[in-house]
């Protein structure tokens, strides 16, 4: 692996801990590469999954010249997000983390049940054949409307009057021109325009 680019020293180094040290110690005159914490664990770890390193001299002592990796991108490990409870949550949290593109998301929202926003104050107001779901939406400021869900119960807001449970594939013929928004008012939310969703059910 080469050695880190240059041009980028310096503004977040990560803290030099007792491990890295005697790992150092073993290694005189090298670099002592710093890796992403989902790659800590004895994985190898790709270019995008090493932060940087440090040099170390030939008394195996490392010096406070971090180099960061310019190839560098942070796993939603690093970012500190929660752990997912679903395949759903964690494909948002790779897109957020840019490790997934944003068209992944209209596929993976087939699949998924989601909790979808409802007039109704019944909560878990679950369809059925001889009651055809309904859905409520909102206009934004810049004028579209859009239909929130979310990806779990938990992530329900509590001002919510109440919510149903549709699987994607129900939910995506009802949408019309709406756009689907995920997890709204939170950092892993996203927008999905309807049109993306019925190319990917007509897939």
């Amino acid at each position: 692996m080469p050695a880190p680019d240059e041009r980028l020293a310096g503004d977040l180094a990560p803290e030099i801990t007792e491990q890295m040290r005697l790992s150092a110690k073993q290694n005189p005159n090298s670099w002592l590469y710093v890796l992403d914490p989902a790659f800590e664990h004895g994985h190898e770890a790709p270019p995008w999954g090493v932060v940087g390193a440090y040099p170390v001299d030939a008394d195996g002592e490392i010096e406070p010249d971090f180099r960061p990796n310019a190839e560098y991108l942070p796993s939603p490990q690093a970012l500190h997000l929660p752990l997912p409870t679903n395949e759903l949550e964690r494909l948002l949290q790779l897109v957020y983390a840019k490790h997934e593109p944003h068209s992944a998301l209209a596929p993976a929202v087939l699949t998924a049940t989601l909790h979808v926003y409802s007039d109704s104050e019944e909560a878990d107001d679950v369809a059925s054949p001889a009651e055809p779901a309904r859905i409520s939406g909102f206009r934004t400021k810049e004028g579209e409307l859009l239909v929130p869900a979310c990806t779990a119960e938990g992530q329900v807001p509590v001002k919510w009057p109440g919510w149903q449970t549709l699987t994607g594939q129900e939910l995506v013929p009802l949408l019309g021109e709406q756009a689907l928004v995920l997890n709204p008012d939170t950092l892993l939310s996203a927008v999905i325009p309807a049109a993306e969703l019925r190319a990917a059910l007509d897939a």
